[in-house]
């Protein structure tokens, strides 16, 4: 293929790597997996009885190891108060497995627990057992809990005075919100630090060979965000209620540069990921300008929308600043299903977008969704054949396909009725809330639909099978699709994303030859 040596080598280390995983997961260590520790302990634990089951267990042998980890820094730290973050359900067995252990051990360590999961899924927390393990857990942006909790821990302020905060008063789940303190600006939060770590041990695989799948796994990427929340936040499937989304705010782009070259100054390493949930056309706009400028030469991709913004002008800015990835959310492949989304795109938009990244020579990758509420297998299967047709035509290198869950702090999550759905469960028992079954008699997404759907993918990304008919995928007999096959072709033809040179105030030379492009009437 077009590998090289070192990659086919890495590639096939990444193989062994992953069988050995397998090896210790079977008999030494069954949560044991190479990405995440007993997920399956965290993921919709609605009540906490299977985690405490869990911890209720001896350690395993690679519990061990990393408990033996821990103390090397603990006892080298001695800290009064321990921080875990868990961002995913992936995570909290191992966080609580380090809380128990210090606890044992260092019963005057006061640890706090925060984090993704812990934004997202305790919300409702009412389970005391939680607090044998950690003293506090605390909810959103971390900044400003954390710094009320020292000082009360320093005798200088109240309990009642803490912020977003839960702890165990009298054995029941207290909640505590009092302070008057306000929240810091993106602006006044500070960079990321990576001291402590050795980033030079920490292994890069290679387990999907896509130029564009790889960038999750292969090499560090310094994570910054470009704003704080999403400035759409009205996609009916999304956490858009919750403050690390629907509160938005971006960060000057001279500051966001500043934080850029401190982390290349600590790190040695020039490749960023900005991990927000939509990164605004505006303020890569403002980066890209402002990199340039300082002559800051950086390797970067992020999360964006699918907005006409992104013209071949702009793309191409932002290719010179150094991106090299974007993702971004298609979800449907289907007009009336973006509607009902509420994601404020259509199908032929994306298109155009994804062209003008493409012309600028910068990867996309999409995130696709089936079993909406209401979406038929014939919504599916077109779905696939407009996808099939964005991968033939190299506007798109690689997309991931999950199956839709109503979430509990969801539109439709929160007004099922509102979406022809039923919420089945879980019953909360106290602990974790999230992902919901549901009933839909309209939707039509049997297993073998996922399967198929897939299975597709995974040829696409090689560039294998672009050419063949989306009903061979799957299973069972699929309706053929009315999409035209030249339907990209076409979209691309009627409406060209064109660049206005009315909305922009200065010219910026990125080099290469220039581009002609005609406005209105010929006047020659």
């Amino acid at each position: 293929g077009t590998l090289g040596a070192t990659d086919r080598a890495r590639y096939l280390a990444t193989l062994y790597l992953e069988d050995l995983a397998d090896l210790i997961h079977e008999t030494v260590s069954p949560q044991f997996a190479l990405s995440r520790y007993a997920e399956h302990v965290g993921v919709s634990a609605a009540s906490f009885d299977a985690v405490a089951r869990a911890l209720a267990e001896p350690p395993s042998l690679t519990d061990e190891m990393l408990l033996d980890a821990v103390w090397g820094h603990v006892e080298g730290v001695a800290p009064t108060l321990l921080g875990l973050t868990v961002p995913f359900p992936g995570n909290l067995y191992g966080a609580l497995r380090i809380a128990q252990a210090v606890k044992a051990r260092r019963p005057a360590v006061r640890i706090v627990l925060g984090g993704g999961y812990v934004n997202t899924e305790l919300r409702r927390l009412q389970e005391p057992r939680l607090f044998d393990y950690v003293d506090y857990v605390t909810l959103d942006d971390g900044e400003r809990p954390l710094l009320c909790l020292l000082e009360h821990l320093a005798g200088k302020r109240d309990e009642a005075e803490l912020r977003r905060t839960f702890l165990r008063s009298e054995g029941r789940v207290v909640w505590r919100d009092g302070a008057r303190d306000p929240e810091f600006g993106m602006a006044e939060i500070g960079t990321p630090t990576y001291a402590g770590l050795a980033l030079d041990r920490y292994l890069s695989v290679l387990d999907v060979l896509n130029p564009m799948h790889r960038l999750w796994s292969d090499g560090h990427w310094n994570k910054l965000t470009v704003a704080h929340g999403c400035y759409w936040k009205q996609c009916t499937f999304c956490d858009v209620g919750l403050d690390y989304i629907g509160r938005y705010e971006a960060t000057p782009s001279e500051i966001l540069t500043d934080r850029i070259e401190a982390l290349i100054a600590e790190t040695g390493r020039r490749g960023f990921h900005f991990v927000d949930e939509a990164a605004p056309p505006a303020g890569l706009k403002g980066l890209a300008l402002c990199l340039l400028e300082r002559g800051v030469a950086i390797t970067w991709w992020g999360n964006i929308r699918f907005e006409p913004v992104f013209t071949r002008d702009l793309c191409r800015l932002l290719a010179a600043s150094g991106c090299v990835a974007v993702t971004a959310g298609l979800e449907a492949a289907s007009d009336r299903l973006l509607d009902a989304m509420k994601k404020g795109i259509t199908v032929a938009q994306a298109a155009r977008v994804a062209a003008a990244f493409q012309t600028a020579g910068i990867m996309v990758h999409a995130y696709l969704m089936y079993g909406f509420p209401g979406e038929t297998i014939v919504e599916t299967v077109e779905t696939l054949e407009r996808v099939r047709q964005l991968f033939a035509h190299g506007l798109i290198q690689s997309a991931f396909w999950h199956r839709f869950v109503a979430t509990a702090h969801s539109p439709i999550g929160l007004d099922p009725t509102a979406h022809g759905i039923r919420i089945t469960g879980p019953s909360f028992g106290g602990f974790a809330e999230n992902d919901l079954t549901h009933d839909d008699p309209a939707e039509k997404a049997p297993e073998w639909l996922g399967v198929g759907l897939r299975a597709a993918l995974s040829f696409y990304m090689r560039g294998e099978g672009l050419m063949a008919d989306v009903r061979q995928w799957f299973d069972h007999p699929v309706p053929r699709p009315k999409v035209p096959r030249n339907w990209v072709a076409r979209v691309l033809e009627e409406t060209p994303v064109l660049d206005d040179p009315t909305a922009e105030r200065r010219f910026v030379w990125i080099g290469g030859a220039p581009v002609n492009e005609s406005y209105g009437h010929d006047r020659s």
